[in-house]
């Protein structure tokens, strides 16, 4: 089970670096480590749809009106990091922790930030190779592992997006111009 310390210190082990048993340890590893994983996190699960990262939400309503062009504001989910798509398809606006439309109820699929006991096993490995890309420089001062790191990170990217995208059927195209013609 992936903790957010235990990818951290894998991380630090691939560059040559002592673990960690908590952020606050002593020493270079822990102190990057510490400042840099949740946004290296959070930025991670945004660069794609993850479907273990995948939700949907009916949003409640705010009693406030808002102060644009918009009729309804809506409060986003806790751990809501972007949006993928809305219900009714219409047009919508993200402000703060706020989303903006003219509809009166709205639902959300969108990219939540799940705990990290629940990360499939290739994303904890993609997450280990982009923090040991991340920690190589300030960590050791060596910008060839960070650049060894990095390929290792675009491949198990490719590989990590691929498996995912098994959780997802592919559309079929039920009618399409390009077919009708023959």
């Amino acid at each position: 089970m992936a903790t957010d310390i235990s990818m951290c210190s894998n991380a630090l082990l691939l560059i040559g670096h002592d673990t960690i048993s908590a952020f606050t340890d002593p020493g270079a590893g822990a102190k990057v480590a510490s400042n840099l994983y949740t946004t290296t996190y959070e930025n991670l699960l945004t660069l794609h749809r993850w479907r273990f990262a995948s939700a949907k939400s009916s949003l409640s309503k705010l009693t406030a009106t808002p102060l644009n062009e918009w009729t309804n504001a809506f409060s986003l989910p806790s751990g809501y990091l972007t949006a993928i798509k809305v219900y009714p398809n219409t047009d919508f606006e993200i402000y703060e922790n706020k989303l903006y439309a003219n509809t009166a109820t709205i639902e959300l699929d969108y990219i939540f930030k799940p705990d990290e006991s629940r990360l499939p096993a290739y994303f904890v490995k993609l997450m280990e190779f982009h923090l040991a890309t991340q920690f190589s420089i300030p960590v050791t001062d060596n910008s060839t592992k960070a650049e060894e790191y990095r390929t290792m990170y675009e491949d198990q990217l490719r590989r990590s997006k691929y498996v995912d995208s098994q959780a997802r059927p592919n559309d079929s195209i039920l009618d399409s111009p390009f077919t009708e013609v023959r």
